[in-house]
């Protein structure tokens, strides 16, 4: 059984499949407040939260504003690799202690061809992401 078996993002993929990706990931751990990813920095990786709690912010002029919370079983670090720019366009930081598996850019695009589903389920918690934020800023 893979390490992917019960995530659900990929649950279209099969036994085989989910192996295959799982040989181009990389396991990570954070201690609490540690930076994962920071604004405007190239990206490359898709995360995916196995256990703990991370929180997704952007600055203002004068402090941090807190975009969502990640908690295990979902994604984060997606929207820079499939945005078209490569560019984090927020901070990741560990809630708490944090176990995350790293999937490089590469073998998840390479993955898309022969899975077209597994886009369309990616472009959909970026597209909730962004309406999620942009009624947060309207709120604050």
């Amino acid at each position: 059984m893979s390490v992917l078996s019960w995530i659900k993002l990929l649950e279209t993929l099969s036994e085989k499949e989910k192996n295959e990706l799982s040989l181009f990931c990389q396991k990570r751990h954070l201690e609490s407040w540690e930076i994962l990813f920071k604004e405007w920095e190239d990206a490359s990786v898709m995360y995916i939260l196995v256990s703990g709690t991370m929180n997704i912010y952007t600055w203002s002029e004068w402090d941090k504003v807190r975009l969502w919370k990640v908690v295990a079983e979902e994604i984060l670090g997606e929207m820079a690799l499939f945005g078209g720019d490569n560019i984090r366009m927020a901070t990741a930081e560990a809630k708490d202690s944090c176990e995350l598996l790293a999937i490089m850019s590469f073998s998840l695009k390479e993955l898309i061809k022969d899975h077209p589903i597994l886009l369309e389920k990616i472009k959909n918690i970026i597209e909730e992401r962004v309406v999620d934020n942009k009624i947060t800023n309207v709120s604050m």
